[in-house]
């Protein structure tokens, strides 16, 4: 797909026309559709974590409510399907904000959803809040965010912000410290962009404050070719743990050139990209033990029967970051059916103050924040679980050494 070319999505017999409720009486002219927009990233760098996190849930949400007959509009006594329009940004900045303008000004869309990745999501955050869109922000973290929320009541973020991120991380390992497990020394990487930049420096603070040594900190470019350097420096200190605040595509080369390099330290963490079921395919039972930023309830409602209908749509498993995302297209769907027409304002209103069961857990917003986000995740048995906080709905404890975990 190229960035002028809009592509119509509909999924499901309910796609075409109108869907009446049984039984009830006919109200006024529904819409045909409830239109909604996105511009992401189908190109590019940012691609893989787009489609595996973001635009592949919005397909598939797209077909479960279209098979459901739509979206109810109690307005209208009526369920109207979805219909999405989709651009490529080309994981470019100025793109995206381009194709958001276009979504917004040309083709008039009734809600629009984010695009993938930190810097792209607040690229575009200004624009949805002018045109007072509500949109939640599932990958967009950064340290001022706090701020940046009190300015765009239409924006909402569910991630944890970087420090809050981090903190667990030093109170972990001073833990593991105060135990005699570990000697308490740590190197840390990151991908020189704005999450993974926050990510390490407020991982360092954290380590300060919890008498944790950074023995070794380095950054590396996006689109690095080649990380052994950096892993054999690494290795040379000798580190208690290893903690990557990485992208995609270096979250996979560093744990496939770890393992090549039989750096094995006793904690290992790594960042965006590692719920990825490719990054399970890669390490097999190498993954277990293995920390991560974020986290699941793995035995949430109803996320058994979505895994299914992922599976089955697009044959493999979905990921944390993924479940977070198709959650958040659920929050939007129930407000839109608890408002019960398409008035922006009022579906503002109701994802601030309500509370919403999803497959990701009970979601609820303060200050357009998540209240309570997974922090710290871990590979488990297989599979993804919430480590941190600990008093979440089935938090489970802490795996470690990961080395003896991994074998």
């Amino acid at each position: 797909m190229t960035m002028d070319r809009r592509t119509f999505l509909k999924a499901g017999g309910a796609a075409i026309g109108v869907a009446a409720l049984p039984g009830r009486a006919r109200g006024q002219a529904a819409p045909s559709a409830i239109r909604i927009g996105y511009a992401i990233s189908l190109s590019g760098p940012f691609a893989p974590g787009a489609q595996s996190t973001s635009w592949s849930q919005y397909k598939l949400w797209a077909k479960d409510v279209n098979d459901a007959g739509g979206i109810l509009l109690k307005k209208y006594e009526r369920k109207v399907p979805v219909e999405l329009i989709e651009y490529d940004d080309r994981s470019q900045p100025d793109e995206v904000i381009k194709l958001v303008e276009r979504l917004i000004l040309q083709d008039k869309v009734d809600f629009i959803l984010p695009p993938w990745g930190t810097h792209m999501n607040l690229a575009v955050a200004p624009i949805i809040n002018k045109h007072e869109y509500p949109v939640i922000f599932f990958t967009a973290t950064a340290l001022r965010i706090r701020e940046l929320a009190k300015r765009w009541p239409y924006a909402f973020f569910p991630l944890a912000q970087p420090d809050d991120s981090a903190a667990p991380l030093g109170t972990m390992l001073a833990t593991l410290k105060s135990q005699g497990k570990i000697k308490g020394r740590v190197a840390a990487v990151h991908v020189a962009e704005q999450t993974g930049v926050e990510l390490h420096s407020s991982f360092v603070e954290a380590c300060k404050k919890n008498g944790i040594e950074v023995v070794y900190s380095k950054s590396y470019p996006v689109g690095v070719s080649d990380l052994s350097p950096v892993i054999r420096e690494a290795m040379q200190t000798q580190p208690d743990g290893f903690f990557a605040f990485s992208y995609p595509t270096d979250t996979f080369m560093l744990a496939e050139q770890s393992s090549v390099l039989g750096f094995n330290p006793a904690i290992y963490y790594s960042a965006v990209g590692t719920p990825f079921p490719a990054f399970k395919a890669k390490l097999g039972d190498k993954v277990n033990g293995v920390l991560l930023w974020g986290g699941l309830d793995h035995k949430a409602a109803g996320l058994a029967e979505y895994r299914q209908r992922h599976r089955a749509m697009y044959n493999r498993d979905t990921e944390s970051g993924a479940v977070g995302m198709y959650a958040t297209v659920q929050v939007l769907q129930q407000s839109i059916e608890r408002v019960g027409e398409i008035d922006r304002k009022k579906i503002r209103n109701e994802i601030a103050t309500g509370t919403f069961p999803t497959i990701f857990g009970t979601l609820k917003f303060k200050d357009q924040l998540l209240i309570d986000p997974w922090t710290v995740g871990q590979w488990q048995n297989g599979e993804v679980v919430g480590v941190y906080p600990a008093q979440k709905p089935n938090a489970q404890a802490l795996l470690f050494p990961a080395e003896v975990v991994r074998g």
